[in-house]
């Protein structure tokens, strides 16, 4: 037991060094040559990847495959990997971008939802992101505007690239104002944070377990809604503002504050949580239509395992009299 658990550290810290290796490669090429490298890679996951390329076919296709024609959906979901791969550049660059760099590639939209964090008051704030667009640029817009945050980080199994990736917003607390925070465990001391007046920004778009029986209206159809983020904004006694980033053609980044979601609460608890559930993925759909080829459609957000489908309108089904060049 003891050679095994030896065995699956040391394979452990080897990828951890192949990501620290990947950093330098990504972070020393000239910007142009890194970014299309990490296109070709999102392209090779494509194709590479049978399973999650499945996924995101059907994810796109019960997210659009009443509006939009096969053509469009596949070459959406190819667009969707190299997005990823452009993640991965990006990911690895933005950790050495200084202030001029963020005021130079960062377009931030939203004065008066802006001005609201920075607001005195007894109440905090939950900054509301989800894995569309470039949410780390997101992070980096949070630390050019020297706000102070707590961020809700999902470790991973490697426990060197959870320490690496906790660390991912600079050399601590003291430098960037954002500490991070594991995903489990840590609703109590959130919820406190945000009753002292203190800011939470987390991704909220993440499937729930269906057995808890949270479903929410997503693009049309019925899907399990990770409650716990609702719970933290309504227990947290929060204002919930929406912070979403995406990718512009030029290069530049775009930071929009959305306008203050108010909570819609009736003193029902799973009512309530289902009801502010629905809110928070309203924005995120609005998001998504945005730019669908900048959105995460890897994990089944609908359904966890293909055996469980039910049919879906496709191809013909779905294409009859649409144009596959149709735009969101």
């Amino acid at each position: 037991m003891e050679r095994r658990i030896n065995y699956i550290l040391f394979i452990d810290y080897f990828l951890f060094l192949l990501v620290r290796v990947i950093e330098v490669v990504f972070s020393r090429l000239p910007e142009k040559m890194a970014l299309s490298l990490g296109r070709f890679l999102g392209r090779l996951a494509y194709i590479f990847f049978p399973d999650r390329r499945r996924a995101v076919l059907e994810n796109l296709t019960i997210a659009f495959g009443l509006e939009c024609s096969r053509v469009w959906i596949v070459r959406t979901a190819r667009k969707s990997f190299e997005h990823l791969g452009l993640l991965t550049v990006e990911f690895f660059r933005i950790r050495r971008w200084t202030q001029q760099e963020m005021a130079e590639r960062i377009i931030i939209e939203g004065k008066l939802p802006f001005n609201l964090t920075m607001l005195p008051g007894y109440h905090g704030i939950c900054l509301l992101n989800s894995h569309f667009g470039c949410f780390e640029v997101s992070a980096a817009t949070v630390k050019f505007l020297a706000m102070r945050t707590n961020l809700i980080v999902t470790g991973l199994k490697n426990p060197f690239l959870t320490r690496y990736f906790f660390n991912r917003g600079g050399r601590g607390d003291e430098e960037t104002g954002i500490k991070t925070f594991p995903d489990k465990g840590m609703a109590k001391e959130m919820i406190r944070f945000l009753r002292a007046g203190e800011m939470l920004a987390y991704l909220a778009d993440q499937r729930g377990d269906a057995e808890r029986g949270i479903f929410v209206n997503f693009f049309g159809a019925p899907a399990p809604a990770n409650e716990i983020f609702a719970r933290l904004a309504i227990d947290g006694e929060a204002r919930v503002l929406p912070l979403c980033t995406y990718r512009l053609d030029d290069g530049r980044y775009r930071s929009i504050f959305g306008e203050e979601i108010r909570l819609q609460l009736t003193g029902d608890q799973h009512k309530d949580l289902t009801t502010v559930s629905q809110q928070f993925h309203n924005i995120f759909e609005e998001w998504l239509r945005l730019k669908p080829e900048q959105g995460f459609w890897l994990q089944r957000k609908w359904r966890r395992k293909p055996s469980r489908r039910r049919p879906v309108k496709t191809s013909a089904e779905s294409s009859q009299g649409l144009n596959p060049e149709a735009k969101h």
